[in-house]
């Protein structure tokens, strides 16, 4: 398969926007930054708090989910559990502290290289274009409107919204649906192999994983992508478009 399909379905996060995310980093950043409240309690320490509550909340299924959909609050969540390790109790700080990290994570998202220019050259190529994405209304409307990327899309499916997330096959259905296509005549396009991978072929589309980093499959997994890409970009670089 090397002709453009009638319909595109792009993820956002990590296919077409960086998160740029240095989960470790940033809550280094938030403990020395915040360091002076917590009197005696070495920076290391408080540092490990933040990463063994961050890894405690994105681990049960549950509580991914309520992330995606409330993703300005997790890291109140994240906080609050950080600090009962040092009996620590204050409200306000523990908001200051959540606020301070979606500032520094917000700051951290930008196009990928590349991206907005091939939305650009899809578009004018009549390609119609769907975006799936797992998240709240609020946190993924907000980077379409920053980056300007509604007018590339005939149809936006935001899980927040949709009430619904990827790899649900009726997430899948209900954009092809919307786009008048087929299975057969789409291409999903993102980099999670189960939300987006697994997801799109179940209901029988073809499925392009993006592998930024090249390094395949995990062990274990037994997901196939149909092709595999290191950016979007790479859909027109090796003429798989042209």
């Amino acid at each position: 398969m090397n002709s453009l399909p009638k319909a595109l379905l792009l993820d956002l996060d990590d296919t077409i926007l960086s998160l740029n995310s240095d989960s470790d980093g940033e809550w280094l950043q938030i403990s020395r930054e915040f360091a002076d409240h917590f009197g005696a309690v070495p920076l290391h320490e408080l540092h490990a708090a933040f990463l063994d509550s961050r890894d405690w909340f994105w681990r049960e299924m549950e509580r991914v989910r309520w992330g995606r959909l409330h993703f300005s609050l997790a890291p109140r969540e994240i906080v609050l559990r950080a600090l009962a390790r040092f009996d620590i109790t204050d409200t306000p700080l523990v908001h200051r502290m959540a606020a301070r990290y979606n500032h520094i994570r917000e700051a951290a998202v930008s196009p990928l290289p590349g991206a907005i220019e091939t939305l650009q050259r899809l578009k004018d190529m009549d390609s119609r274009l769907g975006m799936l994405t797992n998240g709240s209304s609020e946190g993924q409307r907000a980077k379409i409107e920053r980056f300007s990327l509604a007018p590339f899309f005939d149809h936006i499916q935001i899980e927040g919204e949709f009430g619904i997330g990827k790899p649900d096959a009726r997430v899948f259905q209900h954009a092809l649906d919307a786009l008048s296509v087929e299975p057969a005549d789409a291409w999903m396009v993102g980099d999670n192999l189960d939300a987006d991978i697994r997801g799109a072929q179940q209901v029988g589309i073809y499925a392009v994983w993006v592998d930024a980093q090249g390094n395949g499959p995990p062990d274990g997994s037994t997901v196939r992508p149909d092709m595999t890409i290191r950016q979007l970009s790479d859909l027109v670089k090796a003429s798989i478009l042209d």
